[in-house]
């Protein structure tokens, strides 16, 4: 695995037992994790947290991941970062639209630690430089 310096991953869910689960994992990593429970809570955030990733969950109440992963992209703090979609949905029409709607990356509930871990890795490398 690349050494990586911490970084701040954004989990986005309303399900508390995946957002321990997630930050458990994430925080082994070495990385920061911000939580918002909601789609709106999490566009609020980012301008103010400028994470370096975010999962994101898709069924979630008033703005689900699919409508919450759109208005982030359409924030000038949140086009290049990278969404990983972290979901129970798993059929090939919800995969088309998460990358439609701006997604990178899609990984199915229920997942391993190992796995998480290596997608995330994969867009922190790729992800471009911020400045400033």
């Amino acid at each position: 695995m690349i050494e990586l310096k911490s970084k701040t991953i954004m989990i986005v869910d309303d399900a508390s037992e995946m957002i321990e689960i997630l930050n458990a994992v994430i925080r082994s990593a070495g990385h920061r994790c911000i939580v918002a429970r909601s789609g709106r809570r999490c566009v609020e955030l980012i301008p103010e947290v400028l994470p370096d990733l975010v999962l994101l969950d898709i069924q979630m109440p008033e703005l689900d991941g699919y409508e919450t992963c759109r208005q982030i992209r359409m924030l000038p703090t949140g086009k290049t970062v990278p969404i990983i979609f972290c979901t129970a949905r798993k059929t090939i029409e919800d995969v088309k639209e998460g990358i439609k709607v701006g997604g990178n990356d899609f990984l199915t509930k229920p997942f391993d630690a190992k796995s998480l871990l290596a997608r995330v890795d994969r867009w922190l490398t790729k992800a471009p430089m911020r400045v400033g």
